[in-house]
C-alpha cells in the first residue's frame, strides 16, 4: 500500500522540480511551520536523497508576534526531525513601504535568498495552499491593483 493520495502528489510535484534542476545540487524549503510547507518539506526530505541532492530546511522568524523566536526554534526541530540538514532559522527586520505584510515577505524572500546563495542552492521551494493563492488576489484587488491581481502567485519567483 503507498502512501495517502494527497502525499502521492506532493511528493511528484517535488520529484518534477528536483528534475528541472542541475544535478546534485542542493535544494532550499522555505518552510513556516504551517501544513502547506511541511508538507512540502517532508516532501522534499523523501526525494531529494533519491534524487542525489542536499536538502536544506530554513524557517524565517520575522519577529512579529511574542514567542516568535521559540516558534522558529520549533520548526527548526520539525525540519531536522524530517531530515533536513542543514536546518536554521534566520531572523529579519520586518520594514519598508507597502505596509507590514509586503515588507515582511520582501524581507522573507531576502534572507532565503541569501541563505540559498551561502548554501550553493539551485533553488528554495515554497509551500502555498489554495486558500493562500485566492487570499493573494483578493488583497490585490483590494488595494486596488486590477487584473494584475488576478493572476495570484506565480509558480516561480
Amino acid at each position: 500500500m503507498g502512501p495517502d493520495p494527497a502525499v502521492a502528489a506532493v511528493r511528484l510535484a517535488v520529484r518534477r522540480a528536483l528534475a528541472d534542476l542541475p544535478q546534485g545540487t542542493p535544494v532550499v524549503a522555505a518552510c513556516s511551520g504551517g501544513a502547506d510547507s511541511l508538507a512540502l518539506a517532508a516532501a522534499l526530505a523523501f526525494e531529494a536523497p533519491r534524487a542525489g541532492r542536499l536538502a536544506a530546511g530554513v524557517t524565517i522568524d520575522h519577529g512579529l508576534q511574542d514567542g516568535s523566536a521559540e516558534r522558529a526554534d520549533g520548526v527548526v526541530r520539525t525540519m531536522a526531525d524530517l531530515g533536513l540538514d542543514p536546518s536554521g532559522s534566520i531572523a529579519v527586520t520586518v520594514d519598508g513601504p507597502g505596509g507590514p505584510e509586503n515588507a515582511a515577505r520582501d524581507a522573507r524572500y531576502r534572507a532565503l535568498d541569501e541563505a540559498a546563495g551561502r548554501l550553493g542552492a539551485a533553488a528554495v521551494l515554497l509551500g502555498h495552499t489554495q486558500d493562500d493563492q485566492a487570499e493573494t488576489v483578493l488583497l490585490g484587488l483590494a488595494r486596488g491593483s486590477g487584473a494584475r491581481s488576478l493572476s495570484g502567485m506565480p509558480a516561480t519567483v
